[in-house]
């Protein structure tokens, strides 16, 4: 029986989706782009889940196309054209999900994978991390809306040096300019990356949703605009009972370290 090419793993609050042909380093083919938009839509309209965290298994979390599957088709151009639909489909429904997005990076992420990574809204890695542009070895020129990610993230110029010369990103460089979030050793990084996204699952999800709306749509307003925006959601937040229930705790939990210090 043919091994399924992802699969959904449920962690208390946290739904795991895994990449899930280690050896060809989970490249995208048509059926896992298919099955990885299903899988990824049922996470987001389970109410159980409140963050979705993606990553591969094996040595990679995911490199670009299949190549196999590319050329083995009897029109390989057409075959390209479907594949990178499918993945267009699948990375705009990670930027436009209304539950946070973890990419966690497991060595490496090449061409397709890279994007992918991008689009997700936290990126954890092991320390080996290596993040490469690929496609311009092949004679590609990008998909999955990694040409509009990655100037963003780390400016035009570095960003076509690294298209154009097709040199791997490392962990020290993703770190400090805040591609990657967070480096977690190899040994635990599953743990880690669980209990990070158990802390963001811990958040009101309408709280979350809105956050992520605010933050990507601040890029297309300017300021004046955006505070009004803030302000609307700002409010309607505090109207909520979760609201003055939080606060609450928080000033019962000062009270008891006042009375504690009194002792």
């Amino acid at each position: 029986m043919t091994e399924a090419p992802i699969v959904r793993e449920q962690k208390g609050a946290v739904s795991w989706l895994i990449l899930n042909r280690p050896e060809l380093y989970n490249a995208l083919t048509t059926e896992l782009g298919n099955e990885a938009l299903k899988l990824l839509n049922e996470s987001l309209e389970d109410d159980d889940t409140r963050v979705v965290v993606i990553t591969g298994r094996g040595k990679a979390f995911a490199a670009g196309a299949d190549v196999n599957e590319i050329m083995g088709d009897s029109d390989p151009v057409k075959r390209i054209g479907i594949m990178a639909t499918v993945a267009h489909k699948v990375i705009a429904t990670v930027r436009q999900a209304n539950k946070p997005t973890i990419a966690a990076i497991n060595h490496q992420a090449a061409g397709y994978g890279m994007a992918l990574s991008l689009a997700c809204d936290i990126r954890v890695a092991t320390e080996k991390v290596r993040l490469r542009y690929a496609y311009s070895t092949i004679g590609l020129t990008g998909d999955g809306g990694i040409n509009w990610s990655l100037p963003k993230m780390i400016g035009i110029s570095r960003a076509l040096e690294v298209a154009l010369l097709c040199e791997d990103l490392h962990a020290e460089e993703l770190y400090r300019l805040g591609v990657i979030n967070k480096l977690f050793k190899e040994e635990t990084f599953i743990e880690n990356t669980q209990a990070l996204a158990e802390r963001i699952a811990a958040l009101s999800p309408k709280v979350a949703q809105t956050i992520k709306r605010m933050m990507y749509a601040s890029s297309g307003t300017d300021l004046l605009t955006h505070l009004e925006t803030e302000h609307s959601y700002l409010t309607e937040a505090a109207s909520r009972p979760e609201f003055l229930e939080l606060v609450k705790a928080i000033i019962a939990g000062f009270e008891e370290k006042k009375k504690a210090k009194g002792k």
